[in-house]
């Protein structure tokens, strides 16, 4: 399976809005939060949005954002029937090799304690900060000497 990113089009939010509803909406739900629209749309025009494209196919949505002297992985969804696929992790190994290309030290992210995606970001060298809240927050240092080796940015998963 190829897998490439592209910058997410205007008319494409309604479609990455929807899957990240989708895929957040039990977490949301069982802390009392209300999906906010508007709070999506700030984030939109906030954020980089990348698509995950699988051959020819929107499978998954990358969101990153600058912090100080980091890059912010703040969402990564894939679609239900494609989970299980490799594809999340190839979307984090993109990431971290966007941080390297912009020479930032670390590229980090806050996860739920219960969304199994935090193995995900274990196996791929996250380290728990802090736990808030029932919120994980995860760093990946960039290794020192460039020995960090990611799948090319437009490979094959």
């Amino acid at each position: 399976m190829r897998l490439s990113l592209r910058s997410a089009a205007d008319e494409e939010r309604a479609f990455c809005e929807s899957l990240n509803r989708r895929n957040m909406g039990g977490y949301l739900v069982s802390r009392g939060i209300v999906w906010d629209p508007d709070r999506f749309l700030a984030s939109w025009l906030e954020f980089e949005n990348l698509l995950i494209i699988a051959e020819s196919d929107i499978v998954g949505l990358l969101r990153l954002v600058p912090e100080q002297d980091a890059l912010g992985l703040r969402d990564l969804q894939v679609l239900p029937q494609r989970q299980g696929q490799g594809i999340g992790t190839w979307a984090v190994q993109q990431a971290q090799a966007i941080t390297v290309s912009r020479d930032l030290l670390r590229l980090q992210l806050r996860v739920y304690e219960e969304n199994p995606a935090r193995a995900l970001y274990a196996r791929l060298g996250f380290k728990t900060e802090s736990v808030a809240g029932g919120t994980v927050h995860m760093a990946w240092a960039v290794p020192p000497n460039n020995s960090f080796k990611p799948t090319p940015l437009r490979g094959a998963a």
